[in-house]
C-alpha cells in the first residue's frame, strides 16, 4: 500500500476505543525492572500470565516484556480494557474494590490490584464470578503467580485475605435472577462460555458445540450487596450484560463507579447506551464490537470480536476533577497533534530539500555537459 494513503489514516478511521494522547496514563505503572518468565507472558506493569492459558500463539511471547499494549498486548486484551482498570485506579481514593463478572482466570482482578499496590492503596478488595469451576481454577494459579491471596477453587465461595489484600470468588453466573441457570461451554480454554439460551441440543446460541451444566446464578446487585462502593466493575458474561445491568440498576448508580462492559453485539450495544444514557452514566472510551453476519443465529450473538463500554458514574465520581481531567484529556489531544503536525512539516520540508538538492545537481550536471 502507498505510503501516503497509510498516512491519512487517523482515530476517526482506526477505532480502538482509545485516543493515543491518553497514552501517558500507563506510565506510572510501568515496572522497568521486571524481567520475562519462560512460559509466561508478563505485561508493561509485570503482571506475568501462564500462556498455556491459550491455544497456542505465535512468537516468543516469554521472552520479552510486553510494551504499552496499543492498540492490544497480543495475548488477551486491547488498550481500552488496561487504561478503563487505570482510570478507575487513579480515581480511587485510600481503598480499592474491583469485581470482575465472568472472571476466568481472574486477569483484570490480579492487574487493578496490582495497580492499586502500585499507587499505593493499602487497603483492596478483589471479587470474582465465574460459572465454569474449570477455569475457575487456573484463577488460583494466577493470583499465586503475581503475589496475590489464593482461593480455594473447591469450594462453590472462598475468601482469604494477606497483606492488606481480600479476595472473594464464587463459582457462579451473573444474571437477571438469583437462583439457577443452564451455563454453557466448550472447554476450560473456551472464553466464550455463557448462560445458556440455545434451542439445539448440545449447541449454544451461535450454533457452537457446548456442554452444560446447572450452576449457581447471582445478580449484580447481590453480589455486591455488601460493599459501601465498588471501584471498578469488570463485566464479561457473553451476551448476557444488558439484562444483568439493567436488573440491578439501582445499586449500580449507587455503588460503582467506573463500569467496563465487555459487549457481544451491536443490538446490545445499542440497548445499554439508551439505558445508561442521561441516567448518571457517561460513556467516556467506547469500542464497538465487530460482527459477523449469520442468517442462521439471532442478533444478540453476532460478534467476532468483543466490544468495550466504559461507563462513570458521576454521581460518585467529582464532577470538577472529571472536567479537569477532560481539560487535561483535550490539552494532551491538541499536543500530540501539535507534534503529528510538526512531524508533516518536517518531513515535508525535508521532500522540498531534496527536490531542490536534486535540481542543484542536475543543473550542474547540465554546465559540465555543455562546457
Amino acid at each position: 500500500m502507498d505510503r501516503s494513503l497509510i498516512e491519512r489514516l487517523n482515530e476517526i478511521h482506526v477505532f480502538v476505543g482509545i485516543q493515543a494522547s491518553e497514552l501517558h496514563a500507563f506510565e506510572p505503572y510501568r515496572n522497568r525492572t521486571v524481567q520475562p518468565t519462560p512460559g509466561f507472558y508478563t505485561d508493561f506493569s509485570g503482571v506475568r500470565t501462564r500462556l498455556s492459558y491459550f491455544p497456542p500463539l505465535p512468537g516468543k511471547l516469554d521472552q520479552l516484556v510486553g510494551d504499552i499494549p496499543f492498540p492490544n498486548d497480543g495475548v488477551h486484551a486491547e488498550a481500552i480494557e488496561y487504561l478503563s482498570a487505570i482510570k478507575a485506579v487513579n480515581a480511587a481514593g485510600e481503598t480499592f474494590t474491583a469485581v470482575e463478572l465472568g472472571a476466568g482466570y481472574g486477569p483484570w482482578l490480579a492487574f487493578s490490584g496490582k495497580a492499586a499496590q502500585r499507587k499505593g492503596i493499602t487497603r483492596i478488595k478483589l471479587i470474582a464470578v465465574e460459572a465454569d469451576p474449570d477455569r475457575r481454577a487456573l484463577m488460583k494459579g494466577h493470583f499465586e503467580d503475581n503475589g496475590l491471596p489464593v482461593i480455594n477453587p473447591n469450594t462453590t465461595t472462598s475468601s482469604v485475605e494477606a497483606d492488606c489484600v481480600s479476595v472473594e470468588s464464587y463459582l457462579a453466573a451473573v444474571g437477571d435472577i438469583n437462583g439457577k441457570l443452564t451455563f454453557a461451554s466448550a472447554g476450560p480454554l473456551d472464553w466464550g462460555g455463557s448462560v445458556f439460551d440455545g434451542t439445539e441440543e448440545n449447541c449454544d446460541q451461535a450454533g457452537k458445540a457446548v456442554s452444560t451444566r446447572e450452576v449457581d446464578c447471582y445478580t449484580i446487585s447481590h453480589i455486591i450487596r455488601s460493599e459501601p462502593k465498588v471501584d471498578f466493575l469488570h463485566i464479561d458474561i457473553q451476551g448476557y450484560e444488558y439484562k444483568a445491568v439493567e436488573s440491578s440498576l439501582v445499586d449500580l448508580r449507587s455503588k460503582v463507579r467506573f463500569m467496563l462492559i465487555e459487549t457481544h453485539s451491536r443490538v446490545i450495544e445499542g440497548k445499554l447506551i439508551e439505558l445508561l444514557h442521561g441516567n448518571g452514566w457517561r460513556l467516556i472510551n467506547e469500542k464497538p464490537c465487530k460482527p459477523q453476519h449469520n442468517l442462521r443465529v439471532a442478533l444478540e450473538t453476532m460478534v467476532e470480536v468483543d466490544g468495550s463500554q466504559l461507563w462513570v458514574n458521576l454521581d460518585l465520581v467529582d464532577n470538577s476533577e472529571f472536567e479537569r481531567y477532560d481539560q487535561h484529556y483535550h490539552l494532551r489531544v491538541a499536543e500530540f497533534r501539535a507534534a503529528q503536525l510538526e512531524k508533516v512539516v518536517h518531513e515535508k520540508e525535508y521532500k522540498i530539500w531534496a527536490l531542490e538538492e536534486q535540481i542543484r545537481c542536475l543543473r550542474e550536471e547540465a554546465k559540465q555537459a555543455n562546457r
